[in-house]
């Protein structure tokens, strides 16, 4: 049987359907992915995006102020110092609304409240200033909140007087502090709330603060506070020791910053502890001897006598005049806000004094 000559067949001819095989192949397999991931087979999607900014937009384009914008409110002025074209309006950050008229005319507001405790909580009075009070309205505003603050904000709204004192020992003192001030700005305390959060320190790490008329000091508030810290046995201070967990947060601190607002002064200045360096007495209702103030607070550095209405008067511009500012040798900062001040009274306040005092009125 003869044997049959197969002819050769071309090689390029076998490679190029074979390759046609493949594109096949992958083309088919390349539907069946986009099939798979409800993607248009025509549009597919880049595998990088080009079109974001690289930089966080606060460092190329500054927040804009609501005072620079037009009546929309949302057309933004290009800086100066910027080149280029105005951004997006999505990319611009919109600033904090400002407090109107109408919530500063109600001293029960907290925009009010905010506004009066502005000077004791401002950044620059580093001596009281607390970590965690960059933001005390954020849960209010559009500013995001720390952790620690939402968490005081649940503590604040699901727990009531006796259950705050329950768990007083497990809240560290620094966050008490905030919980105060958080409070004494969007909800004030009440007299329960206050003793809770203070107990027998009388204050929260160093600081107390009261709003009228929710809360009012007990007139023997400070003599309590110093008859407890004589009352302090001295073994418990010798058997504790740096990482007892039962002493942690409970060593009694001094008191260096008071606040009343809206509230009498039910004690006399006699009982205040000479370690106070931050005195805030505003909207107090009845006159108050301020000129016995450097005798029992010697180191005051900042004073704020704000929004008191028995020093608008002639009888009160005279008080302030005839005060012995000269005494207070560590005051620093003055506020008058809501009275009239002279150029006697600002030459009174400066006399003899190598830096100026910082007056704000």
């Amino acid at each position: 049987m003869p044997l049959q000559q197969t002819v050769p067949q071309d090689t390029s001819e076998t490679s190029r359907q074979v390759n046609n095989i493949l594109r096949n192949l992958r083309g088919e397999h390349f539907r069946h992915s986009r099939n798979v991931q409800r993607v248009p087979a025509s549009l597919p999607t880049p595998l990088h995006v080009n079109n974001l900014p690289t930089l966080p937009i606060s460092l190329i384009y500054p927040p804009v102020e609501d005072g620079r914008r037009n009546a929309a409110g949302r057309q933004s002025t290009r800086p100066v110092w910027v080149a280029g074209p105005d951004p997006p309006r999505s990319w611009t950050a919109l600033s904090s609304p400002k407090i109107g008229e109408a919530d500063l005319a109600d001293i029960h507001s907290p925009a009010w409240r905010e506004h009066a405790l502005d000077l004791v909580f401002s950044p620059g009075n580093a001596s009281v200033r607390p970590p965690g009070t960059a933001s005390l309205r954020s849960l209010w505003k559009d500013e995001f909140p720390t952790l620690a603050l939402l968490s005081l904000h649940v503590i604040r709204t699901e727990c009531r007087g006796y259950e705050l004192a329950e768990i007083r020992p497990y809240i560290p003192p620094h966050l008490r502090r905030v919980l105060m001030r958080h409070g004494a700005i969007n909800r004030p305390l009440s007299q329960i709330e206050l003793n809770a959060i203070c107990g027998e320190e009388g204050h929260a790490d160093g600081e107390l603060i009261v709003i009228g008329p929710h809360a009012t000091l007990r007139s023997d508030h400070f003599r309590r506070i110093h008859s407890s810290r004589e009352s302090v046995p001295e073994e418990c201070a010798e058997e504790s020791t740096w990482d007892s967990l039962a002493t942690q947060g409970s060593e009694l601190s001094v008191l260096f910053s008071l606040t009343l607002l809206s509230t009498p002064l039910t004690f006399a200045l006699s009982d205040l502890p000479p370690t106070i360096t931050c005195l805030a007495l505003i909207n107090i209702p009845k006159p108050v001897s301020i000129q016995r103030l450097p005798t029992y607070c010697p180191l005051v550095s900042l004073l704020d006598l704000s929004y008191n209405s028995w020093l608008i008067p002639a009888s009160g511009e005279k008080l302030l005049e005839d005060h012995p500012w000269t005494k207070l040798h560590h005051l620093k900062v003055l506020g008058l806000r809501g009275c009239r001040v002279t150029s006697t009274l600002l030459s009174q306040v400066n006399r003899g004094r190598w830096d100026d005092v910082d007056v704000i009125h």
